[in-house]
């Protein structure tokens, strides 16, 4: 990190016109206020990263692309407002914005907006019991999250109709839930139509009762501002990125990326988070913590590429033939921290699968390299229908240029590494301990080759 100190001078008289000193960092539709610290001069410490695409001020990073100015006087935005109490809703639109209709019933509101030259603000706070909000149009967006809660009795909490971006901003501080209705026909409890991407240091919660949670139909970034996301549970998957219906493959489009926050996700009828149509995941910081106890369910799951370069995932598994992590294709772990237990019946902690389908995809693999992160996986699980328990299962070969591979097997009935194809290693760490040493056969396995030229092995 490269550290610029930018000095800002300001005169006394300004300061003794202001009783609360601050200087505000503006965005597109956006704004964060800071103390100013001192009398006469002010200092405040912008650090930026390397190439300097990211500035942090007072733990706050922002991407120096997307800020507009820093002023002395709290800005205004124009904005679409929508405020919710449990007598009903209210919708304010600002004078300078046009295209915009809405229709209010009780607490469920339908917003349709036919501008397709601005980018418009939709700001949401309130709380209703039964409410719910579907926004339409064809332009992409910006929507604040600032103290809502939706529970809705007719479909989705949460349904953005639109096919393009749509920037969501947890406000600093601030909780925001999204509950759907049971036996519905919506997709998800907060379903977007097009790509979200969200980010602020807010929380969100979300449930979803019929479906999925949270939804989309093509990519989820969350980036690295993005504050702590809860899903509660769903009846489905927790998080799922596309249609489930595509006939050829799409993974640049369906795909789920995470570049901050914490993502907690527990009590999932399928998958915790699924990156469908053969879609692919991204995971370059963050945390997430998730239990995967659903049957023949996935804790992360994706048809094609997993890359992951900087993420922390805690997983525990403990479903019947249930997998930590899944990938369809071949899977990079280049940084970060892969982290658990293995004990449901038939369960496996990492699995990549060799994909063989006859039409619609020409994806085959299910090659893992392990290239800097390191895992500590301890499973415990036993055999179920013919069907064993692994800490790591690999369809394809095996890669380790870097990093720790450190597998615990707990049971007997258990097996630690298992490798259809060939293993290749030229450094880093593997470490296998088989607690019954009757059983030291579980530890390690590989169906071809073994080809080690640098790094260590150790199975115990």
């Amino acid at each position: 990190m490269r550290h610029l100190i930018i000095t800002i001078m300001l005169c006394s008289t300004f300061l003794s016109a202001q009783a609360q000193g601050k200087f505000y960092v503006c965005t597109k539709y956006d704004s964060e206020g800071y103390n100013i610290l001192g009398n006469d001069s002010v200092f405040k410490e912008f650090i930026f990263n390397d190439d300097r695409s990211e500035v942090t001020i007072h733990n706050d990073t922002y991407e120096v692309a997307d800020i507009d100015s820093i002023v002395f006087a709290p800005p205004v935005f124009p904005c679409v407002k929508i405020e919710w109490t449990e007598e009903g809703a209210t919708v304010t639109v600002d004078p300078s914005i046009t295209g915009v209709s809405y229709s209010i019933k009780g607490g469920h509101v339908t917003i349709t907006s036919t501008n397709v030259k601005d980018e418009l603000l939709y700001v949401l706070k309130g709380k209703s019991s039964d409410g719910s909000l579907i926004l339409n149009g064809n332009y992409k967006l910006t929507m604040h999250l600032d103290s809502v809660d939706l529970t809705s009795s007719k479909g989705a909490a949460l349904h953005i109709e639109c096919g393009k971006r749509t920037e969501m901003k947890l406000m600093k501080g601030t909780v925001n839930s999204f509950t759907d209705r049971s036996n519905g026909t919506q997709k998800a409890a907060l379903y977007c139509k097009g790509h979200l991407e969200i980010k602020g240091k807010g929380t969100l919660n979300v449930k979803g009762n019929t479906k999925h949670a949270l939804g989309v139909k093509e990519y989820l970034q969350l980036k690295s501002s993005t504050g702590t996301i809860n899903i509660l549970g769903a009846v489905t998957d927790g998080i799922h990125c596309g249609e489930g219906s595509r006939a050829v493959a799409d993974w640049e489009n369906c795909r789920f990326i995470m570049n901050g926050g914490t993502v907690n996700i527990a009590n999932c009828g399928s998958d915790c988070i699924d990156s469908d149509d053969y879609g692919s995941m991204y995971l370059n910081g963050g945390l997430i913590d998730m239990k995967v106890t659903q049957n023949d369910g996935c804790g992360l799951k994706c048809d094609s590429i997993i890359r992951m370069t900087g993420d922390t995932i805690r997983m525990e598994v403990s479903g019947t033939l249930a997998r930590g992590i899944k990938a369809g294709y071949h899977s990079y772990f280049s940084g970060g921290v892969i982290e658990g237990t293995v004990s449901g019946p038939a369960s496996m902690g990492i699995h990549t699968n060799k994909v063989t389908r006859t039409t619609g995809t020409v994806l085959k693999g299910g090659d893992i390299y392990f290239q800097g992160t390191d895992v500590k996986l301890d499973v415990s699980g036993v055999s179920d229908a013919g069907d064993d328990c692994y800490a790591i299962a690999i369809d394809g070969d095996y890669h380790q240029s870097d990093g720790t591979v450190d597998v615990t097997v707990s049971n007997p009935a258990s097996y630690g590494i298992d490798i259809i194809g060939n293993y290749i290693q030229s450094g880093g760490t593997v470490h296998v301990k088989v607690n019954d040493p009757d059983a030291i056969d579980n530890g390690f396995y590989a169906g071809g080759e073994e080809t080690i030229t640098g790094g260590t092995k150790t199975v115990e």
